[in-house]
C-alpha cells in the first residue's frame, strides 16, 4: 500500500468510484459525516484526505470540513472533489491551503494527483525537518542573530550580527531602521515587502537574500531567515531569526553563470548566449510585421593561422583579445559581439531593417581592424571576411547562423577582407542544392542509401544497450555525402518523409534480427524522426506497418525527436508522440537536448522517458569553459523529472569519465565506436557486447 487515506463522502454512490479507483493502492478509511471524519482524524494518522464539496451535514460543508482538518493537521494534503466547477469555491479552497480542487475526476486523474501531492508532501516534510535542524544549530553557527519586537519596534542584533557589518557592539541602534537603512536601495523594498508578508501570515518561515552596506562602504550579500511569534489571534508580536553572509556563494554563482555563457579567453558571450539573444530578438519580432528584425555578422579573421603558426598560440590569443576589444568598440549600444571559437566571431545587430544598415556596421568593423596591432614589438595586420544574414519573425536561429556562415565563405572566396550579404539567389549555392535534391530523390528511390548503426552503451559498465540507426549516402567517388549536406535539403523539400520511412523500416528489420541472436535479446534501437514525419497524418500507420512487416518488438524502438523541432510545435508533436507511444507501445526521446531556450517546458510535458544531450555540449567538456557545468545542470534537470540521460558526442576518455561522475546512464560517440555497418555491428554485439 502507498499510504492511508481518509475519504469523506456522504453516500455509497458517491464513494464507490473513489473506492474502486484507490483501494488497490491505498488503505481507505471512509467517513460519511464531518463529525465522524474529525473523530477519525483524532484517532488515526492519515497520509491524505479526500473530501466531497457536496457534503452538507449539520450546516458543515466540504470546504469547512477541509479547513477543520487543516487546523488539526496543518499542511496535510487535502483534495476537494466537486461535480461541477465553482470558481469562487476553488479560490476559497486554494486560500485555505487545500492541495487540489478536482472537478469530476476520472480514476487515472485522481490517482495521479494523489501521487503528486503525497510526493510533494514528503518533500515539504523533509524541508521542514531541515529547517528545524538549522534553527537548533543557530547558537553554534557563525551567524548573526536578530530579534524584532514588532509591537515596540525594538530590534535586538547580536554582537556577531554587528561584527559581520564591521561595527562594534554599541555602534548599531535598536530600531528597525538601523537594519533597513543599511540595505542597498535596490533591495530595500523587496526586503520590507517580504517582512510585511511574513507578518501577515505569509508562510511559517521568513527567508530573504539582500545586499547590505558594510562599514567600509562595500555591500555584502546576506541571507536573513526568521520566524514570527504570534499571539492567540494569530497576530505577529515578534520575529526572531539569523543573518548569514552569503557573499562568497553569490560571487561563485555569478562566476559560474558567466563562465557557462562566455568565452574564457576574451570574456565575450559564447555561442550559447549569442544564439539565445538571437532567439530572443526573433521572438520579439513575432509581435510585429515579418520584416527583418536583426542581422547576424559572421566574422572570420583572414590569415590568423599565419600568426599562430609563426609567433605561437600565446601571441595569437593576445591578438584575439585585442580584436575582441575593437569589435566591441565598433558596435552600437545594445548590439552583441560573441566569440564562437578559434578566430570566428559573430555580431548581433538589433532593429535592422535591411542589408544596408548591416553592411554599414561591417564597414566599421573593417575600419576598426585596419590599424595595426602592436604585440611583442611587432606590427600585426589582420582583416576579416564578414558574412551577413538578416533575421525576421519567421527565422530560426540555426538557419540565420548558417546563412551568415555561407555568406562569410562567399566573402572569403571573393578575396578576403570583404563582406557579403546572404542572398538566396546566390547561383552557385542554389544550383548545388538543386543538384543534390535531384540526386537525393534518386538515391531514395534506388535505394542507394544505407543504414549504419552506432552503439549506445551503459556508461557505468560499457555494455552495449542498443544502437542508433543513422542514414548514410555513398557518393560516386567512394566517399560519403555528409548528412549535414543532405538532411537539411530533405527536411526542406519533404523528402525526409519517404527517407525517414525507409530508415525506420530498415532499422526495425535489423532490430528484429538482432534480438533473435543470443547476445541481442535486450537490444533497443533508436531512430531519428523528423518533425515533418510527425506532421504527416499517416505517420502512425507508417510506423505500425514497419513494426508489423518486420516483426520488431515495439517496446524496443526509440523515436528520437530533436529539441528544436519540439519547440517549434510542442503541442502538435506531443499529441502525435503520445498517440504512437500509447497505441503502439514504442518509446520516445528528446534528441539534441540542451541548446534551446525552452528545455524546462519541453521536459515537463514531453511524453517520453529519456533525453539525449547535444553532442556540442558533451564534446565541449574539457575544452570549453562552462561546458561541464551546463551538462551537469542538464543531467540534474532531466533526472529530477524522471528522465534517463544519453550523452552523444563522446570523443575522449575524459569526457566519458565526466559522464560517469554526473550519472548519465548512457553514452555514444567515436571514443566508444564509430557508426558501423550492420554486419560489423552484429559481430561486435556477438563478440563483445561491451565497449571499454
Amino acid at each position: 500500500m502507498n499510504g492511508v487515506l481518509l475519504v469523506v463522502q456522504a453516500t455509497e454512490a458517491a464513494h464507490a468510484p473513489v473506492r474502486d479507483a484507490l483501494r488497490d493502492r491505498y488503505e481507505l478509511h471512509w467517513a460519511t459525516t464531518p463529525a465522524a471524519a474529525l473523530a477519525a482524524v483524532e484517532e488515526h494518522a492519515h497520509d491524505a484526505f479526500v473530501v466531497d464539496m457536496d457534503l452538507d451535514h449539520e450546516h458543515t460543508t466540504g470546504l469547512e470540513l477541509a479547513r477543520a482538518i487543516l487546523e488539526r493537521v496543518p499542511h496535510s494534503p487535502v483534495l476537494l472533489l466537486d461535480t461541477r466547477l465553482d470558481e469562487a469555491a476553488e479560490l476559497e479552497a486554494a486560500e485555505a491551503g487545500v492541495a487540489d480542487y478536482l472537478v469530476a475526476p476520472d480514476a487515472g486523474t485522481l490517482r495521479r494527483v494523489l501521487r503528486y501531492v503525497l510526493t510533494q508532501q514528503a518533500t515539504l516534510q523533509r524541508l521542514a525537518e531541515s529547517e528545524e535542524r538549522l534553527a537548533l544549530a543557530l547558537e553554534g553557527a557563525d551567524d548573526g542573530l536578530w530579534d524584532w519586537d514588532v509591537r515596540e519596534n525594538h530590534l535586538y542584533c547580536s554582537a556577531r550580527w554587528k561584527a559581520m557589518l564591521g561595527y562594534a557592539e554599541d555602534e548599531v541602534g535598536d530600531t528597525l531602521g538601523e537594519w533597513l537603512g543599511r540595505v542597498h536601495p535596490d533591495e530595500r523594498a523587496a526586503l520590507t515587502h517580504a517582512l510585511d508578508a511574513h507578518l501577515s501570515g505569509g508562510g511559517r518561515h521568513f527567508e530573504h537574500e539582500y545586499r547590505i552596506q558594510h562599514r567600509d562602504g562595500s555591500y555584502r550579500w546576506m541571507l536573513a531567515r526568521g520566524s514570527a511569534v504570534r499571539d492567540h489571534t494569530g497576530r505577529a508580536t515578534r520575529v526572531v531569526g539569523s543573518q548569514t553572509d552569503v557573499t562568497d556563494r553569490k560571487t561563485a554563482e555569478r562566476r559560474l553563470q558567466h563562465d557557462a555563457l562566455h568565452d574564457a579567453l576574451t570574456g565575450l558571450p559564447n555561442r550559447v548566449l549569442f544564439c539565445d539573444r538571437l532567439d530572443q530578438a526573433i521572438r520579439r519580432a513575432k509581435r510585429r510585421a515579418p520584416q527583418p528584425c536583426a542581422a547576424v555578422l559572421f566574422l572570420d579573421l583572414d590569415r590568423f593561422k599565419v600568426v599562430n603558426d609563426s609567433l605561437g598560440h600565446q601571441v595569437g590569443d593576445r591578438l584575439l583579445q585585442a580584436v575582441a576589444q575593437r569589435l566591441e568598440a565598433s558596435l552600437r549600444p545594445g548590439d552583441t559581439v560573441a566569440r564562437l571559437g578559434g578566430d570566428e566571431f559573430t555580431l548581433l545587430l538589433g532593429d535592422v531593417g535591411d542589408g544596408r544598415e548591416a553592411a554599414a556596421v561591417a564597414e566599421r568593423v573593417h575600419a576598426a581592424l585596419k590599424d595595426p596591432f602592436h604585440l611583442d614589438g611587432r606590427e600585426l595586420f589582420v582583416d576579416a571576411s564578414v558574412g551577413i544574414a538578416l533575421a525576421d519573425a519567421e527565422s530560426r536561429p540555426d538557419d540565420v547562423m548558417r546563412d551568415a556562415d555561407v555568406a562569410m565563405y562567399r566573402a572569403k572566396a571573393d578575396g578576403k577582407g570583404r563582406h557579403a550579404v546572404f542572398d538566396a539567389r546566390m547561383h552557385e549555392d542554389i544550383v548545388k542544392r538543386l543538384d543534390m535534391e535531384g540526386a537525393l530523390r534518386q538515391a531514395i528511390e534506388g535505394p542507394q542509401l544505407e543504414v549504419v548503426y552506432q552503439p549506445i552503451v551503459q556508461t557505468a559498465t560499457g555494455r552495449i544497450a542498443g544502437f542508433e540507426a543513422l542514414c548514410r549516402w555513398p557518393d560516386a567517388a567512394g566517399g560519403l555525402v555528409e548528412p549535414a549536406a543532405f538532411v537539411p535539403i530533405a527536411e526542406e523539400t519533404g523528402l525526409i518523409v519517404p527517407l525517414g520511412a525507409w530508415v525506420l523500416e530498415t532499422a526495425c528489420a535489423q532490430l528484429a534480427a538482432w534480438r533473435e541472436t543470443p547476445g541481442g535479446a535486450g537490444i533497443v534501437m533508436s531512430v531519428n524522426v523528423s518533425h515533418r514525419q510527425l506532421a504527416e497524418t499517416s505517420f502512425a500507420d507508417t510506423l505500425a506497418a514497419a513494426l508489423a512487416q518486420t516483426g520488431a518488438d515495439p517496446r524496443a524502438l526509440r523515436l528520437e525527436v530533436k529539441e528544436h523541432a519540439l519547440a517549434a510545435n510542442p503541442d502538435g508533436m506531443r499529441r502525435t508522440l503520445q498517440a504512437v507511444c500509447d497505441d503502439l507501445g514504442v518509446r520516445s526521446h528528446i534528441d539534441a537536448f540542451g541548446t534551446g531556450a525552452s528545455s524546462l517546458r519541453l521536459l515537463h510535458r514531453f511524453p517520453g522517458d529519456a533525453v539525449k544531450i547535444h553532442r556540442s555540449l558533451v564534446m565541449g567538456m574539457g575544452r570549453d569553459a562552462g561546458a561541464y557545468e551546463i551538462v551537469k545542470a542538464l543531467v540534474g534537470l532531466a533526472h529530477s523529472l524522471g528522465f534517463e540521460v544519453i550523452a552523444e558526442g563522446v570523443e575522449t576518455a575524459a569526457q566519458l569519465d565526466h559522464l560517469k561522475v554526473l550519472g548519465s546512464e548512457f553514452a555514444q560517440g567515436f571514443h566508444l565506436s564509430a557508426p558501423l555497418g550492420a554486419d560489423d555491428a552484429g559481430a561486435l554485439l556477438q563478440d563483445a557486447g561491451a565497449l571499454r
